[in-house]
Parts: C-alpha cells; structure tokens; sequence
C-alpha cells in the first residue's frame, strides 16, 4: 500500500472518529435537555442528580475530544515528527477518556436491580432511555477502536518516514514504497 493510501487512511479514521464524537455530543446534548424537563415521583434527587453529572462530564468530554480531534484532521497530513508524536499521545488519552466514560456512564447510576417498583423502573427508563445507552455505547466503542488503530498503524516504518522533518531541505520526503513504484522488487535494506 502507496504512503499516501496509508496517509489517507489515518486522515479517514481520526476524521471518523471525530464525527462520532460530534454526534456523541448532539445525543449527550439531547438526553441532558429531556432529563431537564423529566418530573419524577420515586426516583431521588441524588440519583437524578448522578445523571445529569454523568451525561454532563460525558458531553463536555466527547466536545473537548471532537474539537481536538478535528484539529488533528486538519494538520495529520503534514509530514511532520510533531504531527505524529501529537496523534501517538491525543489518541490513546482520548480513547482512555471514553472508555472510562462508557464503563462508568449514567446508565449505572440509575441500574434496576428488578426489586423496584415498576414506576420507579420506568422512571429510571426516561432517565436514561435505551437509545441513547445504545447509541451512546456504539460510537464511543467505534471511536475508541478508530484512535487505537490510527496511534498503532502510525508506526509502520514507511509512515515513520512519511511524518519524519524535512531536516536538510531536500525537498518533500518520499518513501522507499513510493520510490520503488510498482512491479519493482522491494528489498528495504
């Protein structure tokens, strides 16, 4: 594969990943303005309170993660050390972050045990509603995979060269992949 398929392919993921988060944030957003407006009888105020925390952290972490990453789709063409070394470091933390979110979102604050009344369970459901669990768990796991794969797939070698710096100003750097061209033997050595 040309460095510049594999160029595009990184571009591809943190662009994807980064509207995942985006629509992340537009569904955090919507589930925050319907638990505002919810009026519960059985459900307490810490609870209802431990919701909107969660849902709040949640958007404030996949807004920060979105606009990060959108900053990344902009400059992870360049072929530069620095570009890489920003994407090594952004995509684990913010795969971190979003892991931590989805293993410890609102959905457990409000977790029926199946001894509650049936009120209280259905209040528990406008609380949280499964859309937003499922969809919500869905692209956090997708945009997870999609920074993990782009921080281990930036260190083929042929990339590592790609985002090397023009240190002696030669001129734009190209591969031994892209100077080989096709059908010619390959011997990196």
């Amino acid at each position: 594969m040309h460095v510049s398929k594999q160029v595009r392919l990184v571009y591809l993921a943190v662009a994807g990943a980064a509207l995942l988060l985006a629509a992340d944030v537009a569904m955090s957003a919507y589930a925050l303005h319907n638990l505002a407006g919810l009026h519960t009888t059985l459900m307490s105020e810490q609870e209802l309170r431990q919701v909107h925390t969660d849902m709040l952290n949640n958007l404030l972490i996949t807004g920060v993660g979105a606009v990060v990453l959108g900053v990344l789709v902009v400059i992870v063409r360049r072929p530069s050390s620095k570009v890489r070394i920003a994407v090594w470091l952004i995509a684990p933390l913010i795969a971190l972050a979003l892991l931590c979110f989805l293993v410890g979102g609102p959905e457990w604050a409000v977790a029926p045990t199946g001894e509650e009344p049936e009120l209280l369970r259905q209040e528990y459901e406008q609380a949280v509603p499964e859309w937003y669990t499922t969809l919500h768990g869905t692209a956090g796991l997708l945009a997870v995979a999609l920074l993990i794969f782009v921080a281990v797939f930036l260190t083929r070698a042929d990339l590592r060269e790609y985002y090397m710096d023009d240190i002696a100003g030669a001129g734009r750097y190209h591969s031994w992949v892209d100077r080989a061209g096709p059908g010619t033997p390959r011997d990196p050595s």
